[in-house]
């Protein structure tokens, strides 16, 4: 590999792990990616170009070379079938969605296997460079940064240029410091240059998340961290850290059983423990789970067996602490989800509880992936062989979770938008089917096959090929150490890394992100290129004459550059979207409407930007600009319900457009049949002008499952039975409004209703009619004050039958407070409160319970809001001064 792509590679892995802005994109983290994306692109045509002038282009050749060509063959063959075999309404779609993963495929995926494999295929895995060096940069380094706060420019947050949301003359000085002295720490070029790059990035974003975890923040002015109590650390997600630092325990743990003092082993002993503890901040388990995998492989190497023997005084010490710190690490000091780790762990006992059996109430990190991988399945069912399509599975995943959400209530609180299936072999089979997931499989299998082939001949090696006994350490100073066997050990160290990644990803999605999607497959290739090396193979392609590998060149530089545009072009629409997005919440549409309009012109097949830019087109009542800019978020991805809901909000309200609107609703009921504000425009919509006559079947089922789903909203059971007795369906008009009277006993229009259809059938009227008439009765005795034990036993009799309505829990509770069980009364207006929270009257009677039950303090809190709902309530002022308020 030429040198100035090992300086770009090296400067992509320091850099991109560690860059983000807070104030430039929405997503902090994209111009990482953006960067990563294009450096990779440019490093790969940058080494077909130096290549080419010497007449011929090399690879390493490698066991996964076939299996790849074979798994990239079945996601073009999946998407190509996918895209025949689809309605044209999705096409564009899944043009958007499989160029985007395509892309990925390509840029983050296989070209830094590629590159990988070509220098670890050219170069020797011996160190290049002290280890002190690297740790004596990242103390400076990050004591520069630390100064950032004081000496940064002060920011422009109302700028529209992007310069001013970019450049910082501070930390552009850092960052250039940070480049020039990495590169020269890896001049020599050894693959060392990458392992300690790595791992200094690791040290300083580990450094950082733990900061996070316990509330400290170097550089901004407030902690910066959506997932609560799990650390984020430039990475932008716990679940991307944590399978970084599961990638690099493998290499720091064989460079402290490598190192030859006990200085060095203290500094990569410091380093694992750091890594360690970043792990512990994420609080992601499958990284735990990953992180032990990756480790586990390493015993089998012999010499690394022998290493971990010598100096074992020191190796306790060690591992010691290591222990110590997975068994203590203490419970984050940021607000909002932050366990400790042994609450992480034990947890996970709710599968085992009664509610959890019960189904009243799920495991809600599993019982998600049990919805995911239920949805990925059937996804890949429905077309063994190859699947639903490459890159299809965000696009379509919502149409299955609405099937089974409706279908299974224990899944109707865990509803997502799912990216990923959160297992790599559902991820693969959903896509590409059978054929995908032997070829991926295949992949892994000669690669594994590879390492343990290497790994048993290093075993056997004869007695030449070991290195001369070295002195003991510590006690054993005295000892010669047995001679140890020459292994690839650097070898085993990236396969265990990749092994890691990949049990991590059964239940998690890093892969699938750029950072650590990208180090993962730079593991993965720097293994295959270091057993092509022990191999001696090359794949070499030497035209017969310089101008053609030139050419070659040059065409494989235009697809890169190809790439990269697309890049920037996207990173273009995410900064012009972000603006957008701001002025939207600023409540300038017109100045959001410039940037969003520019975010499109971009880059079109975007979906959040194209839906915001509806969005500003509705706003600033412009409802064909609008339906235009929802149909553009549909063909970037036209899977969210949101805007099939939107469509048809403003195709039946502003322009009249019913029976397309209906359509739009259609579509947004099937993936969400959870949304209450779809049921309720729907449902309006269904029953405007000759609706009941037109669409009346649609109707009854709209309305029957949104009175199904939100039995507290009356108007979805009084609009079913007034359509059933407009249709002639006086039995299921009967049927629902009897429903209603059980819930709202005082209800009059359910009872009028009732009252009307029955007038016009033969059917008998239901128990529930006379049951409406007692409580009535009930109702009349309460007026009247009279408090007596009949009325007590109504009341009761009134709860039995009509056991979900508020109004029999307040009289019941007010006739037991009465009649001096205020124990049984506190419990029944505790219930009523909760389900209407600031009812004056309620409020009023619970503190008064709560002072007879001697909770003064609490009856105290619930006076003072008694007066917030009603400040003139002069029972709730005594009651307060008298309680000393």
């Amino acid at each position: 590999m030429t040198k100035p792509v090992r300086f770009l590679l090296v400067a992509l892995h320091f850099v991109c792990p560690l860059l983000f802005f807070t104030d430039l994109t929405r997503n902090p983290y994209f111009t990482q990616i953006t960067l990563l994306n294009i450096g990779l692109l440019g490093a790969f045509a940058l080494e077909a170009v130096l290549q080419s002038r010497q007449g011929s282009l090399r690879l390493a050749r490698t066991a996964m070379d076939l299996p790849w060509a074979f798994f990239a063959a079945a996601c073009a063959a999946s998407w190509l079938y996918a895209y025949g075999a689809h309605p044209a309404f999705f096409r564009e779609s899944m043009k958007a969605e499989g160029s985007r993963v395509g892309i990925f495929l390509f840029a983050n995926a296989l070209v830094p296997f590629l590159l990988s494999a070509l220098w670890a295929r050219d170069s020797e895995p011996s160190e290049d460079a002290s280890v002190f060096h690297w740790v004596i940069f990242a103390a400076v380094w990050m004591g520069l940064w630390s100064f950032f706060p004081q000496l940064r420019t002060a920011p422009k947050p109302a700028s529209t240029a992007v310069f001013d949301h970019v450049f910082d003359a501070y930390g552009a000085f850092v960052w250039a410091v940070g480049v020039v002295w990495v590169l020269r720490l890896a001049r020599g070029g050894g693959q060392a240059a990458i392992r300690h790059a790595a791992l200094t990035v690791g040290t300083v974003a580990g450094i950082y998340g733990i900061g996070q975890y316990f509330a400290i923040e170097f550089f901004w002015p407030k902690i910066l961290n959506p997932y609560g109590g799990r650390s984020v650390s430039t990475f932008g997600n716990p679940n991307f850290m944590s399978s970084y630092m599961v990638m690099l325990l493998p290499l720091v743990v064989v460079h402290y059983l490598e190192a030859r003092s006990r200085a060095k082993r203290a500094v990569y002993a410091a380093m694992f423990f750091i890594f360690e503890g970043t792990l512990l901040c994420s609080l992601t388990r499958s990284s735990w789970l990953g992180a032990a995998a990756a480790l586990a492989p390493l015993s089998l190497s012999r010499r690394l067996r022998l290493l971990a023997r010598e100096d074992l005084e020191f190796h306790g010490m060690v591992a010691s602490a290591a222990v110590a710190i997975g068994v203590l690490w203490p419970q984050s000091n940021v607000g909002g989800y932050a366990p400790t780790v042994v609450g992480r762990l034990t947890e996970m006992g709710e599968l085992f509880s009664s509610s959890a059996k019960t189904q009243s109430s799920a495991y809600s990190p599993l019982y998600q992936r049990f919805l995911i991988w239920l949805c990925t399945w059937t996804m890949g069912s429905e077309n063994p062989l190859l699947g639903k399509g490459w890159g299809h599975l965000e696009l379509f995943y919502p149409f299955y979770q609405g099937y089974f959400i409706d279908l299974f209530p224990i899944f109707r609180t865990l509803r997502t938008h799912a990216n990923n299936a959160h297992n790599e072999i559902l991820e693969v089979f959903s896509q590409t089917g059978i054929v995908g997931l032997g070829a991926f499989l295949w992949m892994w299998t000669v690669f594994y096959a590879g390492v343990v082939r290497t790994l048993i001949a290093s075993d056997r090696a004869p007695a030449a090929s070991v290195e001369k006994p070295r002195k003991g350490k510590g006690r054993e100073a005295a000892k010669e150490t047995p001679p140890l066997p020459v292994q690839p050990v650097w070898l085993f160290a990236a396969a265990a890394s990749v092994f890691g990644m990949l049990v991590d990803n059964m239940l998690n999605v890093s892969m699938h992100f750029a950072v650590p999607g990208f180090f993962f497959w730079w593991q993965a290739g720097t293994a295959a290129g270091m057993l092509s090396r022990e191999g001696g193979r090359l794949r070499e392609f030497r035209p017969s004459s310089r101008w053609m590998a030139r050419a070659a060149a040059v065409a494989i530089a235009g697809f890169c550059a190809w790439g990269a545009s697309y890049w920037v072009r996207h990173w273009n629409r995410e900064v012009q979207y972000f603006l957008g997005f701001k002025f939207m919440r600023q409540g300038d549409t017109q100045r959001a409407l410039k940037h969003l309009e520019s975010a499109h012109a971009w880059h079109p097949r975007e979906v959040n930007t194209n839906y915001e830019l509806g969005n500003a087109y509705a706003r600033t009542e412009q409802p064909e600009k609008a339906v235009w800019a929802y149909g553009e978020a549909l063909r970037a991805n036209a899977g969210y319900d949101e805007i099939y809901f939107n469509l048809g909000t403003i195709l039946s309200l502003k322009l009249g457009r019913r029976e397309e609107a209906i359509k739009q609703f259609l579509t947004s009921w099937a993936i969400n049949p959870l949304s209450r504000q779809t049921y309720m425009n729907f449902v309006s919509l269904l029953l405007s002008g000759d609706g009941p006559q037109k669409h009346g079947e649609l109707a009854v089922e709209v309305l029957s499952r949104a009175a199904y789903y939100f039995p507290d909203n009356d108007n979805f059971l009084l609009n079913l039975g007034s359509l059933q007795s407009l249709r002639g369906k006086d039995s299921e008009a009967v049927s629902a409004y009897a429903r209603l009277l059980r819930r709202h006993p005082e209800l009059l229009a359910a009872e009028n209703g009732l009252r009307a259809a029955l007038a016009k059938s033969n059917i008998p009227a239901p128990p529930v009619l006379a049951e409406v008439e007692e409580f009535k009765s009930l109702a009349v005795r309460l007026r009247e004050r009279r408090y007596d034990a009949q009325s007590l036993a109504m009341a009761r009799r009134a709860m039995e039958r009509f056991p979900d309505s508020l109004q029999t829990k307040f009289f019941l509770a007010n006739l037991e407070m009465m009649n001096g069980d205020s124990h049984r009364a506190e419990t029944l207006l505790r219930e009523v409160n909760e389900a209407q929270p600031g009812n004056a009257p309620v409020l009023l009677n619970l503190a008064q319970v709560l002072r007879r039950n001697g909770k003064v303090g609490e009856a105290k809190a619930i006076f003072a809001a008694v007066l917030r709902v009603d400040p003139n309530n002069a029972f709730a002022k005594t009651q307060l001064a008298e309680l000393g308020g």
